[in-house]
């Protein structure tokens, strides 16, 4: 897909300060000295039951492109397909509900939307934001020495598939939401105050797959200490179980662009690969700050938040990660 994008012919505008270019989480537009409008669009299956979790869920995954580029959310637009007939209005509503209760929540107004009659069910919105046009920030701002704080856990993908086969405890379940409906508001607005380089959330390309994006446009090495990252309860027993073929396949994207040491686990491997779903924020901070912002975001809400490598040099060719146990 990314190779299709590029070959689209461009407008060459001055006021666009962020593009497709760097693989960024959303779009910045100046529109004045000291105004840029940020754009994204985000939607997708519904991976959980309840319908009002999931528009839950979706809300928060949207609306976290805006905070990953360090903006404020003001408005969004709900984007709604689904098999008419099939589905009781009252799901609907309960969807679009839990959807608002998020976008309450962030203080976003609801502008408008647009449902569509399909076969498969699919949900998400369109979000805008503005930022002033020297502050916004970017994946591809990371400094050698910095330090890699990741804010959730990782494991949407594994556990979303249990799920399907009804394999998770209640106390599984509630961990799998939990941190899915999780607002990345807070922990942006905890980073403000901090010396931050290259911010990103951890989506559908997965850990990896954002951390390689980051280190290519960065021009850095990015050193992955594999134990450090913070994982969903349990999710390495559930992985022998529940991890199907093509989970994964973020990996392909990254596989060429690392180097994994010895004493890795494979299974770690995959697992960092994988999508996710309504992730946390990946951020580069300067070292001596590191220990400082991982307090303060653990105060404020996001309690996995953690040290997890650090920004290195630049790439030795094309290997862009450094895995190590």
């Amino acid at each position: 897909m990314a190779g299709i994008v590029e070959r689209l012919p461009k407008l060459d505008s001055p006021n666009l300060i962020v593009g497709m270019e760097t693989m960024d989480d959303a779009g910045v537009y100046k529109l004045s000295d000291d105004t840029a409008i940020v754009q994204t669009v985000d939607f997708f299956y519904p991976i959980v039951n309840d319908p009002r979790s999931f528009g839950r869920i979706a809300a928060a995954n949207s609306l976290s492109d805006i905070w990953a580029m360090g903006a404020k959310a003001i408005t969004a637009m709900n984007h709604l397909a689904y098999p008419a007939g099939m589905i009781p209005p009252e799901a609907i509503e309960e969807l679009l509900r839990g959807a608002n209760e998020k976008l309450h929540e962030a203080e976003v107004a609801l502008v408008g939307g647009h449902t569509l009659e399909q076969t498969e069910m699919v949900f998400g919105l369109s979000v805008t934001g503005t930022i002033h046009p020297d502050k916004a920030t970017s994946n591809a701002s990371a400094k050698t020495g910095q330090k890699i704080v990741l804010t959730k856990p990782v494991g949407t993908g594994i556990y979303c598939n249990a799920h399907r086969v009804d394999g998770l405890s209640d106390g599984q379940y509630e961990s799998f939401v939990g941190t899915m409906e999780r607002l990345n508001m807070y922990a942006a607005e905890t980073i403000e105050s901090f010396p931050v380089g290259a911010v990103t959330d951890v989506t559908g390309f997965g850990l990896l797959g954002h951390a390689m994006i980051m280190a290519r446009f960065s021009g850095r090495t990015l050193k992955i200490d594999v134990g450090s990252v913070p994982l969903l309860p349990d999710l390495m027993d559930l992985i022998a179980r529940y991890n199907p073929q093509g989970v994964c396949k973020c990996k392909q994207f990254v596989q060429d662009h690392m180097s994994v040491d010895e004493g890795v686990d494979s299974l770690m491997v995959n697992v960092l690969s994988e999508a996710q779903t309504s992730g946390g924020l990946l951020v580069t901070v300067d070292a001596d700050a590191a220990d400082e912002l991982v307090q303060a975001l653990r105060e404020a809400g996001d309690c996995s938040s953690v040290v997890i490598g650090e920004v290195g040099g630049p790439p030795d060719g094309e290997v862009y990660l450094e895995m190590e146990p």
